[in-house]
């Protein structure tokens, strides 16, 4: 490239382009695109949307059917529903001593809450015939 100031001829070296010229208008296209390509929502708003909070409204939550489990009663599942412990995956994976606070803080016997953890993770998997043996 050249360009004449006054009766000299100087060329500019082509990192002057590069650097000063290309590199900024590079970072300015990036920037536009981003922001055009941004849904409307981003783009607008400077504030956080917050997820709405239900304070004391209990979520829909599937609870599995702990009386399937040899040696649960109603009782018992429905002290395991009061502590939040809805599904067999829960009950499977829960700490054994947290398991027994919950059963004495009821008023019910843990002899075989270990028993009962074992055969969760069997219906957990869905091993219902795995399930049957250990019941036996």
């Amino acid at each position: 490239m050249l360009f004449q100031a006054g009766n000299q001829r100087k060329l500019i070296p082509q990192w002057f382009w590069t650097l000063f010229v290309c590199l900024p208008l590079g970072v300015l296209a990036y920037w536009f695109l981003r922001w055009f390509f941004l849904p409307s929502y981003k783009r607008t708003s400077a504030v956080e949307i917050e997820a709405p909070r239900f304070a004391g409204v209990p979520l829909p939550v599937h609870k599995d059917d702990f009386t399937i489990l040899k040696g649960v009663g109603p009782k018992t599942a429905a002290a395991l529903y009061g502590a939040a412990i809805y599904t067999f995956e829960q009950l499977g994976l829960l700490d054994p001593a947290r398991l027994e606070q919950i059963l004495k803080d009821q008023g019910l016997a843990s002899s075989s809450a270990a028993f009962w953890q074992e055969q969760a993770v069997l219906a957990a998997a869905e091993d219902w015939e795995g399930l049957k043996k250990l019941q036996k």
